[in-house]
């Protein structure tokens, strides 16, 4: 028996992984897998969030979701995989993993403009959470371009310096 060639669209550097490929049983049909490296963003998150609120690990989570109401918004259907898959690969300590996100029946096309849309929204909804005055670059980078942008956001000797301070909430006047 002979199978069909797996269609994917693939999108990794040191930072973060998207990988939206073919389901083997569904041809038409794509699982959405995505990861981030926590220790990446580290340098470019430190201390611009609040205890358990990592930019980068919410902006991993949000991009699952993110993606699906982009989906849905060009009539497309999309639902929990009903597998685990990881195509993503392990990459070590401090990687996260969203759970798969099925896609269905979709043109190659459409999996090129999720992927796009994906890269963009997961780069710059954590620099939203971490710096808001930082704007993602225009136009689709190469995932080396990408790293090259992140790497020059990065604090150096992050660990070294003392957090920002926290502004204090301001007191409203009672009317």
């Amino acid at each position: 028996m002979k199978s069909a060639a797996i269609n994917s669209a693939e999108y990794k550097n040191d930072y973060f992984s998207i990988v939206i490929l073919e389901s083997e049983h569904r041809p038409g049909s794509y699982f959405f897998c995505s990861g981030i490296s926590i220790p990446r963003f580290d340098p470019i998150c430190w201390g611009k969030a609040g205890i358990c609120s990592n930019p980068a690990f919410k902006g991993l989570q949000l991009l699952r979701a993110d993606v699906s109401a982009y989906a849905v918004k060009r009539g497309i259907v999309t639902r929990n995989a009903e597998v685990s898959y990881e195509p993503t690969g392990s990459h070590g300590d401090g990687w996260y993993q969203e759970n798969a996100l099925l896609i269905e029946d979709v043109s190659r096309e459409t999996v090129q403009e999720l992927l796009e849309f994906s890269v963009h929204d997961l780069v710059r909804t954590v620099l939203t959470a971490c710096s808001p005055h930082i704007s993602v670059p225009t136009g689709f980078l190469a995932p080396e371009a990408m790293q090259r942008f992140l790497e020059s956001l990065s604090v150096p000797n992050y660990k070294e310096m003392a957090p920002p301070p926290i502004a204090k909430p301001q007191a409203v006047a009672a009317a």
